[in-house]
């Protein structure tokens, strides 16, 4: 990831889904840690999908929190980086999914997709109307927080407060 510009961490997701909800979980671990400064910030964006645009035009710098599948151990925490991204929202877990290809793609289509995008997302389990992460999410919630917190490090150490 380059280190200039503005850094936007997006937590995506619904609390009342199950594993649907660690993306947002581990934002509201990071954003205790790290407060918001001019140039960072980090987002709880649920299911805003397009509504999202504003902050992701703000970004030259994205790192995306989200549950994801790609037919691996649940659990497991994964980083997409680039144009590799797009494929993982095309099969559609939740409703906020495709609304985040479609804000990908907005972006991209007004010339404000940041040129820095990185996906960290973590295996699910279990999606339904529940309000808790399953056994294996919740044991890897901590590893998707400790990536996502060496990534804000980095760009911190590299742009002091002012």
């Amino acid at each position: 990831m380059i280190d200039k510009g503005n850094f936007l961490v997006l937590g995506l997701g619904n609390l009342l889904m199950n594993d649907d909800a660690a993306g947002l979980r581990a934002v509201y671990v990071l954003q205790e840690r790290y407060p918001d400064r001019e140039n960072f910030q980090i987002v709880d964006g649920g299911t805003l999908g397009l509504d999202l645009l504003g902050h992701v035009a703000w970004a030259d710098k994205l790192l995306l929190l989200d549950a994801i599948n790609i037919n691996v151990a649940p659990g497991t925490v994964a980083q997409i980086a680039g144009d590799d991204i797009n494929p993982i929202f095309t099969q559609r877990i939740s409703p906020h999914q495709v609304n985040l290809k479609d804000l990908l793609e907005a972006a991209e289509l007004i010339g404000d997709r940041p040129p820095d995008v990185e996906l960290l997302g973590i295996q699910y389990d279990n999606i339904n109307m529940e309000m808790t992460l399953s056994p294996a999410v919740e044991q890897g919630l901590p590893k998707l927080i400790t990536a996502a917190a060496e990534r804000i490090e980095v760009f911190l150490s590299s742009h002091p407060a002012h």
